[in-house]
């Protein structure tokens, strides 16, 4: 069974790598933080930070490509640590996620907690070996799950609420605004510090285990509609209450969708350490997880994000710089 989807990955991987796209980058937060933004800012701030969600690996995809200098960059030592550092909140985020979520079902906390400790075992052992193709597969697979209990969950709420929506306001003050447009900038240099979408680009160019080599670019334009989709049906959920009943599908939804990006996180500390070192980062970022539980998901979402975004600012314009130099010197990057 695992052998024939392997092969249909291999012979034409650009859907499996749009589906691993969109399922790495959409993170706890992207459901939770929609509603959170909604009922604080207002609907329309909510929204500006769904688009810029949506946008963010698109203008990835397209800078990997016409800057590759980028990929050079991120190849050297320093940066891998830094990138190893930020995975760790990338990581976090999506945990205190999933114990969250089942505050509000009858496993409380404490059932969120073992869930969350489970997921970060399983998959740290899972990705020792043949972690691309897995976490590639893996993502599909659940991505294909997150869309029919997204459709399931969105439509069992509105008819228990007779297709009411709540009075959510417009957030249409400038004070509002700002949070919206400040928050959805924050999200454009994410991308840039997921060691994962890196590798896929390598992987892809290197096509070492005869994986046929693709325009990747398109892969990551296909994640952002997808995600534009998905961030559709965010909306439609965040103007909904739910019963206890539909509490539990939720944190089921949101657990499918926590796992994805989890398991590209904990790959990512391979993929930037290296097996024994990136174990042991995985086995810190699994053990100090209760010390930053108190932030909360937005609490933790916008600590990383403030962080990335001048690293990410600064490495553009290095790589933006190297590339006028190379060309100066008529040498290709």
């Amino acid at each position: 069974m695992f052998s024939r989807i392997t092969d249909k990955f291999k012979s034409n991987p650009t859907m499996y790598y749009a589906m691993s796209i969109t399922a790495s980058w959409a993170g706890v937060g992207s459901l939770m933080n929609f509603r959170t933004l909604a009922y604080g800012t207002g609907l329309i701030p909510a929204i500006i930070w769904g688009l810029a969600n949506s946008v963010a690996c698109v203008l990835f995809g397209l800078i990997a490509k016409k800057l590759p200098t980028v990929r050079e960059l991120m190849r050297t030592r320093a940066l891998r640590y830094i990138l190893g550092f930020l995975t760790l909140f990338q990581c976090w985020t999506n945990m205190t996620g999933i114990r969250e979520v089942f505050e509000d079902t009858p496993l409380g906390a404490t059932g969120g907690t073992v869930i969350t400790y489970a997921v970060c075992i399983f998959f740290i052992i899972l990705l020792l070996r043949r972690g691309m193709i897995r976490n590639v597969l893996t993502d599909s697979g659940s991505w294909v799950a997150v869309y029919g209990l997204l459709y399931l969950l969105t439509i069992l709420a509105y008819i228990k609420s007779g297709g009411r929506v709540n009075a959510v306001p417009a957030g249409t003050e400038w004070v509002n605004m700002k949070v919206g447009l400040w928050k959805g900038f924050l999200l454009l240099p994410g991308p840039f510090t997921y060691a994962y979408f890196f590798e896929l680009l390598d992987y892809n160019d290197q096509n070492s285990d005869a994986t046929k080599k693709v325009d990747i670019t398109r892969s990551f334009l296909f994640a952002g509609l997808m995600f534009g989709w998905y961030m559709v049906f965010s909306c439609a959920l965040a103007l909904t209450d739910f019963s206890p009943v539909l509490n539990v599908i939720k944190a089921v939804l949101i657990t499918l969708v926590a796992v994805s990006s989890i398991s590209s996180f904990l790959y990512s500390e391979y993929l930037l350490f290296g097996k024994k070192l990136g174990l042991a980062v995985d086995i810190f970022t699994v053990g100090f997880w209760p010390f930053v539980v108190p932030l909360g998901v937005m609490g933790v979402w916008t600590l990383m994000s403030e962080i990335r975004i001048y690293m990410v600012a600064v490495l553009l314009l290095v790589a933006l710089v190297r590339r006028m130099v190379l060309k100066k010197r008529g040498v290709t990057a």
